[in-house]
């Protein structure tokens, strides 16, 4: 009895302290800066949030915040290192979320309705605007919170306008204003520009445009399916103005160092956000008396349209204790508050930033003096801009929409004779296709029953190779058994106690996942559960999806080059090495030193290396010899050139080292004879070196073939494949539809069928090896 009290005090004094102990929530998203500011930072904006940040925690002394990092990722797939974070159970507790991740991630089942929110706090939604508001409602439920909301603006260099006769106090008004007014403000002689749009996702800015000409993204049809929308008159006027501005001469570009430019005076108007508490002048090293705030111009039809988004707080679906889950509802409420916007508003102007403050909120806590004659204008702006927003499309997997709206626009400036109709047909297929997943079901019955036709030969014939290898290897063993006899037990438990730790490594590590994958590649498959069987679909859309073909054209096209330009290199440098008298340690290291970086960390340099700007390094190194600056990257004639030089650069070196080594292994006597019979310098590398390394030459072919057929890493970095999926491969088909469309069956799906023909050509590499005998050195 003495011992069950003692264990009932001991349950007792547990429960006590978890009930005092401090409440961890982990706070992020799928960017650092996304949660908790870095408290090392003196960027003013970090500083103003942190100190919100500090206040909850006063206010909160029960609930104790860490900071969350994921992976970083680079290129377009950079918000997906939160997937993985969720995957591996390691997600927030607090999510960040985006107003284009919203539907995508509560379709994943990454967010829990804020229900138990609204009912404890039903002043949470006070703040946010009613265009955002309507967005928030999924099938009933609230999953996301805005804390921070904002709109894009006109900005523009009133200096910059008062040089090119411009009135400082008037942005324009239309589009036919917008481009008159880049037309004047271009000047050659000084690099400077109207108008820039990014070199990716200039469609993030785009996308205002098409509002303003009475155009959407994506629109529901009467079963509540999503379907894109931008192939419509407005989406031709809107795409058709785009190309105006980019093909017609000193009207606008594209830049990489938009800041800069603006900074130095390079570049008059920009599109940026504008906050509900905060201008974006803070980013840019100039006076804000400088700089003006405007509406966007006005479409054809007179509208006004510009994104409006917002920065949101989301709850992460696998909290269930109810003590975290209070802590979280007290958090996002917090952050949504009027007592929030109090402490960040307070914060800028302690900082001596009160003028960069919206007016609107300078006033309404007491700070009326910050108000300067320049501020009012950017109210007036804001009260526009607000009222004519339009949130970003937030339809279900709309996370990476930017990425396929990129590509029309792209070819409505490669293509200026393609008609603008055409391009947006083929984008709206593809955007309903590869996000909303939309296909017309006579098709997909069409092609269902040819997929189980095809699969059912596919059986047969694995089916009757399998029986053709069983047979081979029962008469094998018949054979051996008759011709050695039987080999005792002993013998074949140590064999099997010798293969058993590698029997095992390769079965978790290797046959298990391929397993796992086999299986995806028939489902709908979903990173938290609920997945769904959806037989071969997964297949039909790769066989049926023009990206994946264009993919295994290029992996091929990339392998030509490679091979063509980079297969002897390594040779030729390995004979150069074996015939230096003194110094071959250095020169081994110096060739060597490329493949201690990574190929990211290369394609990376190489990147800014082939720079499309006259002060790129490679157009300035053009400029030498009166060249015309290059697109390099930009242009998909040059893009695959510029994409595999960089992978030729790093891995000649490397090669050469093995070559070299096998030269090694040549005897000196065969040399010495061929110089006895009179052969030559060329001679003797036809008719010694070249035959005795052919052997690893044909290796190193078919592992050279492999390899250029799995690049994706150096073209994701540099290209993301594009331009118009000029170096687009099938590792980045595999790579966008599992970690940006999150379309993990279609990509397991895509990842067998280029794995067949990987098996090929390793079946191949295996068949050269039989015959391949290996020696040592001689020196």
């Amino acid at each position: 009895m003495r011992i069950f009290w003692c264990l009932l005090l001991l349950v007792c004094a547990a429960v006590a302290r978890a009930q005092t102990d401090p409440i961890v929530l982990k706070v992020g998203g799928a960017y650092s800066s996304w949660g908790i500011p870095d408290p090392n930072s003196t960027a003013p904006f970090d500083r103003a949030r942190r100190t919100v940040f500090e206040a909850f925690s006063k206010k909160h002394p029960e609930i104790k915040l860490e900071r969350f990092t994921s992976l970083n990722i680079q290129g377009p797939a950079a918000e997906s290192g939160i997937l993985m974070a969720y995957a591996g159970g390691t997600a927030p507790d607090i999510v960040y979320v985006n107003m284009r991740l919203m539907r995508q991630y509560v379709g994943q089942g990454f967010l829990q309705p804020l229900d138990g929110l609204l009912q404890k706090y039903p002043d949470t939604l006070t703040r946010v605007h009613p265009n955002l508001k309507k967005e928030l409602d999924i099938d009933g439920h609230v999953y996301s919170v805005p804390y921070a909301q904002f709109v894009q603006a006109l900005y523009y260099r009133k200096d910059l306008f008062r040089e090119a006769g411009l009135d400082p106090d008037h942005a324009p008004a239309t589009w036919d204003e917008f481009y008159t007014y880049c037309q004047k403000l271009y000047d050659e002689k000084k690099g400077q520009w109207g108008f820039t749009f990014p070199p990716s996702d200039a469609s993030y800015y785009w996308l205002n445009f098409l509002y303003q000409a009475g155009g959407d993204v994506t629109k529901q049809t009467a079963e509540g399916q999503y379907v894109a929308a931008f192939n419509s008159e407005a989406g031709e006027k809107a795409l058709a103005f785009y190309r105006k501005l980019m093909t017609t001469k000193g009207v606008s570009t594209k830049s990489t160092t938009r800041s800069q430019d603006i900074s130095a005076g390079k570049l008059a108007m920009w599109f940026s956000y504008q906050s509900d508490d905060l201008t974006n002048m803070n980013s840019f090293d100039l006076n804000p008396s400088l700089l003006g705030i405007a509406p966007l111009p006005k479409g054809p039809t007179g509208l006004r349209g510009n994104e409006l988004n917002a920065s949101m707080w989301g709850v992460n679906a696998s909290v269930k204790d109810e003590r975290k889950l209070q802590a979280c509802y007290d958090f996002v409420n917090f952050m949504a508050s009027e007592e929030a916007s109090r402490i960040r508003v307070q914060a800028y102007v302690e900082n001596g930033l009160g003028q960069l403050v919206n007016p609107k909120e300078l006033k309404k806590w007491g700070y009326e003096e910050f108000i300067t004659a320049s501020a009012r204008p950017w109210l007036e702006s804001q009260e526009i801009l607000f009222a004519s927003g339009k949130p970003e499309p937030a339809g279900p997997n709309m996370a990476f929409i930017y990425k396929l709206l990129d590509e029309p626009l792209d070819q409505a400036v490669l293509y200026p004779d393609r008609p603008i109709k055409q391009i947006l047909s083929a984008a709206e297929a593809k955007v309903n296709s590869k996000l909303l997943n939309y296909a017309d079901p006579a098709t997909v019955a069409q092609r269902r029953n040819v997929a189980s036709v095809i699969a059912g030969g596919i059986v047969l014939l694995l089916t009757g190779l399998l029986g053709r290898a069983l047979w081979l290897a029962w008469q094998s063993r018949q054979r051996t058994t008759v011709s050695v006899g039987k080999l005792p037990l002993k013998v074949h438990l140590s064999a099997w106690a010798f293969m058993l730790p590698a029997v095992l490594s390769v079965s978790v590590w290797a046959y298990f996942p391929l397993l796992k994958g086999m299986i995806m590649a028939f489902q709908d498959y979903r990173i938290l559960g609920d997945s769904k069987w959806i037989g071969l679909d997964n297949f039909i859309e790769a066989a049926t999806q023009e990206t994946f073909w264009k993919g295994f054209y290029n992996a091929f096209a990339f392998t030509g080059w490679l091979l063509a330009l980079g297969f002897a290199l390594p040779i030729i440098l390995a004979l150069m090495l074996n015939e230096i008298p003194k110094g071959k340690v250095l020169f081994r290291v110096l060739y060597y030193l490329p493949a201690v970086t990574t190929s990211v960390i290369v394609a990376m340099l190489w990147k800014q290396f082939f720079d499309a700007s006259p002060q790129g390094f490679a157009n300035a190194l053009l400029s030498v010899f009166h060249i015309e600056p290059q697109k390099w990257l930009q242009d998909p004639a040059q893009a695959k050139f510029a994409v595999v030089l960089p992978l030729i650069w790093a891995g000649a070196g490397p090669g050469s080292i093995i070559y070299l080594a096998a030269l090694q292994g040549i005897p000196d006597e065969m040399y010495e004879a061929a110089d006895l019979d009179g052969a030559g310098v060329l001679t003797k590398i036809w008719r010694i070196t070249l035959p005795t390394l052919s052997p690893l030459i044909l290796i190193n072919l078919v592992g050279a073939t492999i390899g250029a057929f799995k690049i994706m890493e150096p073209v994701l970095v540099q290209t993301a494949g594009g331009p118009d999926y000029a170096t687009h491969t099938i590792g980045l088909e595999i790579w966008y539809n599992a970690f940006m469309y999150l379309k993990f069956g279609y990509a397991t799906a895509a990842a067998w069928m280029m794995g067949l023909v990987l098996v090929t050509l390793t079946l191949y590499q295996l068949k050269i090896l039989q015959n391949v005998k290996y020696s040592t050195a001689g020196r």
